[in-house]
């Protein structure tokens, strides 16, 4: 962001007392509170989006987000001297989640399952407003095309028949607004089946092996890869026949996208949940077993840990039997190993960094623990 970036706080109609810069942003000292003044290069109807579901959550639940504001001309996104597109977000007083401080990460965990109870029923209203709509609009074309009718033979009476092709290319015009609607209803689109996604990666994994064994100069990361694939390969493999057992999967909701300790402020009366860049349509535990499996990497998979964490996250949102199985197969899946290895692959392998070797080798010395968090997850379903 250019230092002309922070002239656009005058279209908001705020006394700045200060401001200083950090990560990407300028945080703002205002006689409405903190702000965060930020850079914006999405499009509007994402903004729009995420505006309309914060505030709403904000209203319904008292869920502290960083929700954009609107600026004197009711935008949520204003230009400033440098062409540059800018939103001014609510923000707190307050720090990261601490992940070596036990109630920090079950606060967490309980502000995870109140946003996704908010989300729940955010969307059922939704839905009940859309049918309220969807019959009002229903009524209205009803009337409409009785009207035309009338209309039409009044004019056909007269002989006259060029109004014809005007409501052809009306209603034309209507579908092709009607099929943009739908698009844009259903974006941010929602991932793939989970079984497509498993199944792609295993293929993946299965053609790196393929070409470890034959490379005949092996790195260190290459004889890492051939020590430990087998186990981790078996699990991938578990985890995709799973899936197959499991139809349908749980039913897609709103999800945070991207939930973990980076994105959750606590300090005095602060619990805010930030940051919904990345926030979609998916099925909710995905936002838990990533916000734990971060957790759990720092800790070693410590299996007393993992299991306060999916009982302050339960005590408020409990899961039905499918979301439990969707659940352990995300956590019996070894994404971090696959990472590592599709990055190897996409990678210029003449030099592989020794931190990627330290990463495969902190995986094979964790997979005790893990499996052993996964045989106490795998009981519970």
């Amino acid at each position: 962001m250019s230092e002309r970036g922070t002239g656009v706080l005058e279209q908001y109609g705020l006394e700045v007392f200060r401001t200083c810069r950090t990560r990407g942003a300028v945080l703002c000292e205002t006689s409405q509170g903190l702000k965060l003044l930020k850079e914006w290069t999405g499009s509007e109807k994402r903004i729009h989006l995420e505006y309309e579901v914060l505030s709403a959550l904000e209203e319904e639940t008292g869920l502290q987000t960083d929700c954009c504001m609107k600026n004197l001309e009711g935008n949520l996104i204003s230009v400033g001297e440098d062409q540059g597109h800018y939103v001014l977000r609510q923000w707190f007083e307050g720090r990261e989640c601490s992940t070596r401080e036990v109630g920090e990460i079950l606060t967490a965990a309980e502000l995870l399952a109140k946003l996704h109870l908010g989300l729940r029923r955010l969307e059922e209203e939704h839905i009940l407003e859309r049918n309220r709509e969807r019959q009002r609009s229903f009524a209205e074309e009803e009337k409409r095309k009785s009207d035309q009718e009338q209309e039409k033979q009044f004019q056909e009476e007269q002989g006259v028949q060029a109004a014809e092709a005007e409501q052809s290319a009306e209603a034309e015009q209507a579908a092709s607004e009607a099929e943009e609607e739908i698009g844009e209803e259903r974006s941010p689109a929602s991932p793939q089946p989970l079984s497509h996604i498993l199944s792609r990666h295993n293929r993946e994994l299965k053609r790196a092996r393929t070409y470890v064994r034959e490379r005949k100069k092996k790195k260190d990361f290459e004889l890492v890869v051939i020590r430990g694939f087998d186990k981790f390969y078996r699990q991938a493999q578990e985890a995709e026949a799973f899936t197959e057992k499991m139809k349908p999967e749980p039913e897609r909701r709103w999800c945070h996208g991207e939930y973990s300790h980076h994105h959750v402020l606590l300090g005095g009366s602060t619990r805010a949940v930030t940051d919904f860049s990345r926030m979609r349509r998916d099925v909710q535990v995905s936002d838990l077993y990533y916000f734990m499996r971060k957790i759990l990497e720092k800790h070693r998979w410590n299996l007393r840990l993992g299991q306060q964490i999916l009982e302050a996250y339960t005590a408020r949102m409990p899961l039905e039997r499918e979301e439990w199985q969707y659940l352990y197969i995300l956590f019996l899946y070894p994404e971090k190993y696959w990472k590592q290895i599709n990055y190897y692959v996409n990678s210029n392998k003449a030099w592989i960094p020794a931190r990627n070797v330290d990463k495969l080798k902190v995986l094979e010395n964790q997979f005790e623990p893990r499996a052993q968090f996964l045989e106490a997850l795998r009981r519970r379903i």
